[in-house]
C-alpha cells in the first residue's frame, strides 16, 4: 500500500488547499496520487474542480437499499456485483490523479459490516497508488473508522491562535489513543501566517507535535478560489507551493518509507 498523509485541524485553517498543493508536488515528482475527501463538506473535490462525482455515502445508501429489498432466498452473487460496481463508480479517475469523495449518509442504523467492507475496498484501491492524501475532519476517529486503519503522516494545520493549538493538542491525544494508529511522524503547519508565534510553537512541541513550519497567505490561492478553478493549476511561483515543498523535504516525509 502507498504511503498515507492526512491533513487535519480545526475548520477554516486551509487544510483542503494544503492537501491539494501537496498532491500537486507529488504528482510533479512522478508519484501516483489518490486523493480522499474525508470531510463531509467535500471541499477537496471543489478545490480540484471535480464535478459530477458519486460519493461513497451515496454508494453506501444504494447498497443498503439493495440489501433491504433482497430476500434471504435471493442469489447474493448479483448483489455482490452491484456493490463492486457502485464502489468503483465512486472512484473518480483524472489523467494525473484519482479521487474518492466520502460524502455523507442519511440512512439511520448500524451497518458496521458495510462500513468495514467500504474501508477494505478503499484499502484495496489504495494499493494501486504511491501516495494517499486525505483531507480529514478535525479528528481521526472518522478516518480510522471509515477510511484507513493508520496514517503514516498526520499533518495538523492551525492558524496563529491558541484555539488552533488547543485543537491540535486534542487531535494528538486522539491519535495516541487509537491502537491501530502508528504514525511515523506527526507534525503541525501554521497556515496563512507570516511568522508563527514562539509561545504557540512551544505549546505544540510540549504536546509532542513536531513543528514543520509555516505557510504564508497566498494571493494566488485567493484568485483560484474566486475563479473556481483547480488548485492543481497553481503556478511554481506560488508561496504556498514553495513553502510546502520545503516543509515536505525538511520533515523528510518524502524520503521516509
Amino acid at each position: 500500500m502507498g504511503k498515507t498523509i492526512a491533513f487535519t485541524g480545526k475548520g477554516g485553517v486551509g487544510k483542503t488547499a494544503l492537501s491539494a498543493i501537496c498532491g500537486k508536488i507529488l504528482i510533479e515528482n512522478g508519484e501516483r496520487v489518490l486523493f480522499i475527501d474525508a470531510d463531509p463538506a467535500m471541499g477537496l473535490a471543489t478545490a480540484l474542480n471535480v464535478k459530477n462525482y458519486t460519493t461513497i455515502g451515496q454508494a453506501r445508501e444504494e447498497i443498503i437499499r439493495k440489501v433491504q429489498t433482497t430476500s434471504p432466498e435471493d442469489d447474493k452473487a448479483p448483489l455482490a456485483e452491484i456493490i463492486d460496481y457502485l464502489l468503483l463508480a465512486s472512484l473518480h479517475e483524472a489523467e494525473e490523479y484519482s479521487l474518492i469523495v466520502m460524502g455523507q449518509t442519511d440512512t439511520l442504523g448500524c451497518f458496521c459490516s458495510l462500513n468495514s467492507l467500504l474501508k477494505d475496498t478503499i484499502s484495496s484501491i489504495s494499493e494501486e497508488y504511491d501516495w494517499i492524501i486525505i483531507d480529514a475532519e478535525a479528528g481521526f476517529e472518522q478516518v480510522n473508522r471509515q477510511v484507513m486503519n493508520t496514517v503514516q503522516f498526520p499533518v495538523i494545520v492551525s492558524d496563529n491562535t491558541m484555539r488552533g493549538v488547543k485543537t491540535a493538542s486534542m487531535i494528538m491525544e486522539v491519535i495516541d489513543r487509537i491502537p491501530s494508529m502508528t504514525p511515523l511522524r506527526t507534525g503541525l503547519i501554521f497556515n496563512r501566517v507570516e511568522k508563527a508565534e514562539p509561545r504557540l510553537v512551544r505549546n505544540i512541541e510540549l504536546a509532542g507535535i513536531n513543528y514543520y513550519g509555516h505557510v504564508p497567505a497566498d494571493s494566488e490561492i485567493s484568485r483560484i478560489d474566486l475563479d473556481g478553478t483547480s488548485i492543481l493549476d497553481i503556478s511554481r511561483h506560488s508561496v504556498s507551493l514553495q513553502n510546502m515543498e520545503r516543509i515536505l523535504s525538511e520533515s523528510e516525509i518524502l524520503q521516509k518509507t
